[in-house]
């Protein structure tokens, strides 16, 4: 059982992973310091550091909260649907959660540091890129499972991960213009994007 000083702790450390998500989307991420998050939340500077150990270490967790919320949407589609229909559907989820959580979705794509592949084997990307709760991993799964059910048909050069780059850029396109460019497009764009999916959808189906 969490006691009254644990749980301070844990609503103080969210309210600096949420002040940080919120400098970010308002100002980018230059304007993000220990002293202007410490000023948002009436907080010292000095004691932010009792809960991280700087800038970077905050926007890291704040990207690690929103590959989860992102996980957790994609990890909801019905697992037992037909392969294609699968594949849709997390297609849709992760534009959902990109909708319902602009502040997390562009943190995560323009702020957080790239991950550190240099020296790593192909192998070692793909184990790192496909840990255990990993969206990425949840796409992965997916494609394969298609080809496995010989729905999803392999190509000379466009095989599982070239299949799984064309759909993580259809779908993360759509969203990244939906949350910038596009948010307040006056057409509603949810028909269009369930019709791009599908339409990319058949092709990998299609002999």
């Amino acid at each position: 059982m969490s006691t009254p000083r644990t749980k301070r702790r844990l609503r103080t450390k969210q309210a600096i992973l949420d002040a940080a998500r919120a400098i970010i989307v308002e100002d980018g991420l230059p304007a993000l310091s220990m002293r202007t998050l410490a000023d948002r939340i009436d907080y010292s500077p000095a004691g932010l550091y009792e809960y991280f150990g700087g800038k970077e270490e905050i926007v890291a967790a704040v990207c690690d909260e929103g590959q989860h919320y992102l996980f957790e949407a994609m990890d909801q589609v019905d697992k037992s649907l037909a392969p294609a229909d699968y594949l849709h559907g997390i297609g849709i989820a992760y534009i959902g959660f990109a909708l319902e959580h602009p502040d997390y979705f562009l943190v995560m794509f323009t702020a957080a540091p790239p991950p550190d592949m240099a020296g790593a084997t192909a192998e070692q990307v793909h184990a790192m890129m496909t840990s255990p709760g990993s969206a990425y991993g949840i796409l992965i799964t997916a494609i394969q499972r298609g080809i496995d059910a010989g729905v999803f048909h392999v190509r000379p050069g466009f095989g599982r991960d070239e299949m799984a780059y064309t759909a993580w850029s259809l779908v993360h396109g759509v969203a990244m213009l939906r949350t910038t460019a596009l948010r307040h497009f006056p057409s509603d764009l949810a028909a269009s994007d369930r019709q791009a999916l599908l339409n990319f959808v058949r092709g990998l189906t299609t002999a």
